[in-house]
């Protein structure tokens, strides 16, 4: 008999704390209305295109920052032969890519490759 009192006030124990907690979900949804159920949903939104738009964010800067370094590269041989030949003409004529010589890189990373030799001679 007195496991059936235990089990009886145990269920009630149990049903008890989850009314409670039912009717305070309830008087919250009441209360805040439609916009709670928005806000989990946005941020259920949030949770799986988060991780995406960190990677085309990320994506997007180092692509720009690219552009300008390649901008800045290109405008400092202009004065050279530098020609940059698209897929298509590499495809149709692969001797192209002797013409992709940026001489004013080639002539400055001689000369200092020159000097740290005969620097590290000297040491």
């Amino acid at each position: 008999m007195n496991t059936l009192r235990s089990f009886v006030s145990s269920a009630r124990l149990v049903v008890s704390k989850g009314i409670w907690k039912a009717l305070a979900f309830l008087i919250v949804l009441l209360i805040a209305g439609p916009e709670l159920m928005i806000g989990m949903e946005l941020i259920a939104l949030i949770e799986v295109l988060g991780a995406s738009t960190f990677v085309i964010a990320y994506y997007a800067s180092i692509k720009v920052l690219l552009t300008n370094l390649k901008n800045k590269y290109l405008s400092f041989e202009r004065y050279t032969v530098l020609f940059i030949p698209s897929w298509q003409q590499f495809r149709q004529m692969p001797s192209l890519c002797l013409h992709a010589i940026p001489h004013r890189t080639v002539i400055i990373s001689l000369f200092s490759t020159v000097y740290l030799g005969m620097f590290f001679i000297l040491i």
